[in-house]
């Protein structure tokens, strides 16, 4: 049971980190948008992204 628990926590620790990679990518691009003067279309985002860049980019 302690390695199916272990080897669980590695899954979401992978995982964790894939999303913060996301997150720190989807970032940059949008901020290399901006900076082109190109306005991202949040209806092409989904809700819970936009939830998420609506909290954490200002």
């Amino acid at each position: 049971m302690r390695h199916k628990i272990e080897k669980q926590d590695e899954r979401l620790d992978v995982l964790g980190s894939l999303v913060l990679a996301y997150s720190v990518t989807i970032d940059r691009l949008v901020r290399r948008m901006r900076n082109a003067g190109i306005i991202p279309d949040f209806r092409d985002i989904h809700e819970q992204v936009r939830r998420h860049m609506h909290m954490h980019i200002r």
